[in-house]
C-alpha cells in the first residue's frame, strides 16, 4: 500500500442518527477477526480483539477492535477487509452512501473510512475531525461522493496525524454500511431559548434574547459603511436595516434586512453590527439562533468574530473566526443552496495576496433555510476552536469544524493568533467574492423582494476556573419595571449600574431620590440583600 494514491476528501459531520433498517454490519467483532488485515503491515499497526474497555451508552459491545499505532508508523496507520464483502455505493436507493465507526481513542487527529473496488483499482476516502472526547463517538462518514459501482475492500483509518511519536491505542467497533438516515432530534421547546444549556462545567456569562423591542446600545454598534468590506460586497450597510422585532411567530429577535434600493451610490442595502468596545470575551462557548433567508442566489449570511486588537493589528493579524457563512457560488453551482455551508479561521500576514486560513465546508443532510430556528455553536479553549449545528437537538453530533490552537512554533501557526479576547458580528452581505456575483440585477434571491435574517438570541457560556476573560455588561436576571423619581420611595441600600455594568452610585437605605440626576434609559439596582431590580427611568 506504501504506493498508493490517497485521496483526502473532507465531509461534514453528521448528527448522531438512527439509520432505517436499509444497513449491512460490516463486522461487530463478536465473533472473530474475519479477513481484517493491517493496512501496509504489522509494523505500522498491530490489532486485536479485546473486551470492550469502558462500555456506555454509546457502545454496550462486550468484544471491539484494538489497534495500536506504532511509534513511526505511517499516516495511512489502519486495518482494511478486503474481499470478503462486495457493496454498491451510490447514492440513490440502491446502494450505499453512508458508513459508520464507533471509536474510542484519546488522540485528536483524523480517522477516515476508504472503499476501494479492488487493489489498484477506484478508490474513495471519506476523511472526519475527531472531537474532543475521551468516550464511545459514532463517526458518520459521507460516501455520495465516491463513484458509483461495486466496492470490494474497506479500510478504517484510526488516526490520520502525519507522525506518531509515541505508540496510540485507538478502539474500533460495529462498522456498518448504509442505504439512508433518519435524524432523531431531542425534544426541545424552541421559544424557551435555552440552547445548549449550563453543561459540561459552562456558566452564563452574558446574552442578548432579543426581547426588548429595541437593541441595546450597550452591547451593539450598528455599522454605517458601503466600502465592500473588503470582499467587493455590493451592498451599503445602514442603521435602518437592523431593528429587534417579533416574527410573527412570538420569537422577539434581531432582524437584518436586505433589499434593493438606491442608497448613496448603491443599489441594494443590509445590515451589520458587532460589540466592538462593548462585549469581548476570550475562550468559551458562543451560539446563536438563527433563521437563515434563502440565499440563492447573491446572499451570504454570517455570524461570526474579529480579534479585538483590530485597530493596533490590522486583520488578519488579529484573527477571524467565522462560525457559520452560507451563499457560496459551489451552492449556486451544485444546487445545494440550502445544505452547503463552511466554518472558518483566518489568521497572520498577508504574504503574495494570501494568508494563512483553514476553511472547511459541509454539506448538511436537511435544509438549513427551511424556515425555522437553527443554532450555531462555537467551542473555543486554549487548545482547539469547533463548531456544531443544532447540538440542543442533536447533544451527540459531531463538530463540522475543528482548529487546534495549541501549536504556537511559528508565525504560520494558528495558536499564535487565537489566545486574546474577540468580539461578534452579525451580517447579511449581498453578492461579493464568496457568491461571486458582482451584478445587483444577478442577485436572484431578492426578486421577490426583501430578505431578512433573524437572530432570536446570542449567547455565552464560560467554564468556572477556565483562563479566560470577558469584558462585558453585566448579567443580571431580574425584574424590570418603569419608574420615575416620584415613585421610587425609599429602598433598601444599594449600588446602582448603567446596562453596561459600570458602576454610577451607590445609595443609602431610605434614599430615594437616587434617579434625580439619570438620563431616561435602563439601569441596574444591586440591593444590600443581594437582590437585584432593573428600572427603567422614563
Amino acid at each position: 500500500m506504501t504506493n498508493k494514491r490517497l485521496i483526502f476528501l473532507v465531509f461534514c459531520a453528521f448528527p448522531i442518527l438512527l439509520f432505517s433498517q436499509e444497513s449491512v454490519l460490516i463486522d461487530d467483532f463478536e465473533g472473530g477477526l474475519k479477513l481484517w488485515s493491517a493496512v501496509n503491515d504489522e509494523s505500522h499497526l498491530y490489532f486485536e480483539i479485546v473486551d470492550n474497555p469502558s462500555p456506555d451508552s454509546e457502545n454496550m459491545s462486550a468484544r471491539v477492535l484494538k489497534c495500536t499505532r506504532k511509534a513511526g508508523s505511517v499516516s495511512w496507520a489502519g486495518v482494511i477487509l478486503r474481499g470478503v464483502y462486495t457493496y454498491s455505493i451510490d447514492s440513490d436507493t440502491s446502494g450505499y452512501a453512508y458508513a459508520s465507526v464507533k471509536f474510542k481513542k484519546t488522540s485528536r487527529g483524523q480517522v477516515s473510512f476508504k472503499a476501494e473496488s479492488g487493489p489498484d483499482a477506484a478508490t474513495y476516502e471519506s476523511t472526519m475531525d475527531y472531537p474532543n472526547s475521551l468516550d464511545w463517538v459514532t463517526m458518520t462518514f459521507d460516501l455520495r461522493g465516491a463513484g458509483y459501482g461495486d466496492y470490494s475492500d474497506f479500510f478504517v483509518m484510526v488516526d490520520r496525524a502525519e507522525t506518531a511519536s509515541s505508540d496510540m491505542v485507538v478502539y474500533i467497533d460495529d462498522v456498518t454500511l448504509y442505504k439512508e438516515k433518519t435524524l432523531v432530534p431531542e425534544p426541545v421547546d424552541q421559544k424557551a431559548q435555552l440552547g445548549t444549556g449550563e453543561a459540561d462545567g459552562y456558566r452564563l456569562v452574558w446574552q442578548d434574547l432579543f426581547d426588548d423591542r429595541y437593541l441595546d446600545p450597550s452591547v451593539w454598534n450598528v455599522e454605517n459603511r458601503g466600502d465592500g468590506g473588503g470582499n467587493n460586497e455590493l451592498q451599503y450597510y445602514t442603521a435602518q436595516n437592523v431593528q429587534e422585532y417579533d416574527d410573527n411567530e412570538g420569537n422577539g429577535c434581531l432582524v437584518i434586512t436586505a433589499k434593493k434600493e438606491n442608497y448613496s451610490g448603491k443599489n441594494v442595502t443590509s445590515g451589520r453590527l458587532n460589540t466592538q468596545g462593548k462585549m469581548r470575551f476570550q475562550y468559551g462557548k458562543l451560539e446563536a439562533s438563527i433563521k437563515l433567508p434563502k440565499t440563492a442566489n447573491g446572499l451570504w449570511p454570517a455570524f461570526w468574530m474579529l480579534g479585538d486588537d483590530i485597530y493596533s493589528n490590522p486583520w488578519p493579524g488579529c484573527g477571524e473566526i467565522d462560525v457559520l457563512e452560507m451563499g457560496h457560488s459551489d451552492a449556486f453551482a451544485t444546487g445545494r443552496q440550502e445544505l452547503l455551508f463552511n466554518g472558518a479561521c483566518h489568521w497572520g500576514a498577508v504574504s503574495n495576496g494570501s494568508h494563512p486560513n483553514y476553511s472547511k465546508f459541509s454539506t448538511w443532510p436537511y435544509s438549513l433555510q427551511d424556515g425555522n430556528f437553527h443554532l450555531f455553536t462555537l467551542y473555543w479553549s486554549p487548545n482547539s476552536i469547533e463548531m456544531y449545528v443544532d447540538r440542543d437537538l442533536y447533544p451527540k453530533i459531531e463538530p463540522y469544524y475543528v482548529l487546534n490552537i495549541s501549536d504556537e512554533s511559528s508565525s504560520l501557526s494558528p495558536g499564535r493568533y487565537f489566545h486574546h479576547s474577540f468580539f461578534v458580528v452579525f451580517n447579511l452581505a449581498v453578492g461579493g467574492d464568496f457568491p461571486s456575483i458582482y451584478n445587483v440585477n444577478e442577485i436572484t434571491a431578492l426578486s421577490g423582494g426583501e430578505a431578512k435574517m433573524y437572530v432570536n438570541y446570542v449567547k455565552l457560556y464560560q467554564q468556572e476556573g477556565e483562563f479566560s476573560g470577558y469584558e462585558g455588561p453585566i448579567l443580571m436576571d431580574a425584574e424590570e419595571i418603569e419608574a420615575s423619581e416620584s415613585e421610587m420611595p425609599g429602598v433598601l441600600a444599594g449600588a446602582i449600574y448603567d446596562a453596561s455594568g459600570v458602576l454610577l452610585a451607590r445609595f443609602d437605605n431610605g434614599e430615594g431620590n437616587w434617579l434625580r440626576n439619570l438620563v431616561p434609559g435602563l439601569y441596574l439596582l444591586k440591593f444590600e440583600d443581594g437582590s437585584v431590580l432593573k428600572v427603567r427611568k422614563r
